[in-house]
């Protein structure tokens, strides 16, 4: 039994090793290819970058969709090898692992996706604020304040606002629709300021705008300034969960180690419990870290 307990020791200690030696040296050379990239792109290639800005938003959904698909294969690839060769407990545990990360890489893809909402927000403020010294009308420079608009999602939404109102209805509707379709706090205070235009002089818009752009500047300092600082944290979340990936994998794909764990039912109960406790301590930290960022708004 002791002999048992220092070889699983052993094994995890040798996998946590090498998840780590190769996590340093791709990323390394990740790091070091973007540099080259970056300094050697052609010109071109920077003029095109530039014209696909107003596609960021819709790129990176689908990248984050088609990370969550390459996940979830790989968790149910893993559980139906599993299967397939005496370990069901791990199997179901792995499948279950799949679906799971698949709906939480969802749900942090939806978190990410609000804080560049709030961002585009700060954008098209201090593009209306600029607009509305030249075009003293709410929908007059909210137009103009659109083309700046480089968030697809919001883009939308505005044009959209902009069509209703071209078709009769009333800026009142129009305001409302915006902020049901966007739902994002500044933006609703955005919203409400529009509402009051005509009820107030163009310098008391103006002042009540730049309030409105001071805030949501100082929150931008404050987001960079936290990421700075769990930027280590979250390095290491990152790490870990790699590295507790790298375990599992082996643990199925290596011979040597699955012949172990495959043997005894409470051989796989024991490498479930790992894999269990490994994951809710990444989830725990990482939960916290994103609570964290949601709180500077």
């Amino acid at each position: 039994m002791f002999e048992s307990v220092i070889r699983i020791l052993f094994d995890g200690a040798s996998a946590l090793t090498a998840g780590l030696i190769v996590y340093v040296v791709l990323s390394s050379l990740v790091g070091f290819g973007q540099w080259v990239f970056r300094r050697r792109r052609p010109l071109w290639l920077q003029q095109m970058e530039q014209q696909q800005k107003r596609l960021q938003s819709v790129n990176t959904k689908q990248g984050n969709s088609i990370g969550r698909i390459i996940v979830l294969a790989f968790g149910v690839g893993l559980g139906l090898k599993a299967a397939l060769t005496g370990g069901i407990l791990i199997a179901v545990f792995l499948i279950a692992l799949g679906f799971a990360m698949y709906l939480y890489l969802g749900q942090r893809a939806g978190s990410m996706a609000r804080e560049q909402v709030t961002d585009a927000v700060s954008e098209l403020i201090a593009a209306y604020y600029s607009a509305y010294l030249v075009i003293p009308t709410v929908f007059g420079a909210l137009s103009e304040a659109t083309k700046t608009q480089t968030n697809a999602f919001l883009q939308s939404a505005v044009q959209r606002a902009l069509d209703a109102f071209g078709t009769g209805k009333t800026s009142e509707e129009v305001l409302d629709q915006l902020d049901r379709e966007v739902q994002n706090p500044y933006l609703s205070q955005f919203a409400f300021i529009l509402r009051h235009t005509s009820e107030s002089n163009q310098k008391e818009i103006l002042n009540t705008l730049r309030d409105l752009s001071n805030r949501l500047d100082q929150r931008k300092r404050l987001k960079d300034r936290s990421r700075v600082a769990l930027a280590l944290v979250s390095g290491t979340v990152r790490f870990l969960q790699a590295a507790n990936g790298a375990v599992m994998a082996l643990a199925v794909l290596a011979p040597f180690w699955w012949d172990f764990y495959a043997s005894s039912i409470s051989r796989q109960s024991l490498l479930m419990i790992g894999g269990t406790i490994a994951i809710l301590g990444s989830w725990y930290f990482e939960n916290q870290l994103t609570q964290l960022r949601e709180r500077v708004l």
